[in-house]
Formats: structure tokens, sequence, C-alpha cells
């Protein structure tokens, strides 16, 4: 923690990175479900999972916001859903 008075208060635990596995999996299609998009997706598609879990080396929020983004502009661009070309590193939070 970089604020000394929450360091003071709370013990650090740190969040394991996601595997390619049911558990993420579980995980993008909870995640998918909560999406504002009018066209059916499936983030838990082979092919989109491993780019997730690539792009975001299994971190949570890196993961969050590149689905964040990424439905940004599916819905910007009128697609309606994420597809895997959607899914780059220009997305990712640069900080």
């Amino acid at each position: 923690m970089t604020d000394q008075q929450l360091a003071d208060r709370f013990d650090a635990f740190e969040i394991p990175v996601w595997a390619d596995d049911a558990a993420f999996g579980q995980l993008l299609t909870n995640y998918a479900s909560m999406l504002p998009m009018r066209e059916a997706f499936e983030l838990c598609a082979p092919k989109l999972q491993k780019r997730l879990l690539s792009l975001t080396e299994g971190v949570t929020v890196r993961l969050c916001r590149l689905v964040e983004s990424a439905a940004v502009q599916a819905i910007e661009s009128g697609r309606e859903r994420i597809e895997i070309d959607l899914l780059n590193e220009a997305l990712l939070p640069t900080a």
C-alpha cells in the first residue's frame, strides 16, 4: 500500500493472477453478463479467453479495465459485442 495510514490499519493481501481454467471462464461469463451490450457474445470463448489472459497477464484490475474499454468501443462503433479484434494493447491502461 502506498498510503501509510491505510497500511497501518490493514494487512496487505495479494490477489493471485488468473489462470486459463474454469474459474477464469466463469469470471468472464459473469462479467460479460453485466455489460450493457445488445448483441450476445461470450468472453469465455476459447480465443477471447486466451487473448484476455495474454494481454492482462491474469491481473484482475487490468482485465476489468481492458474489458470496460473494449465494451465502450463496441458500443460506440455500433457493434454492441466484444470481438477479438477489439482486444489489443492500446486499450490497456498506461498507469
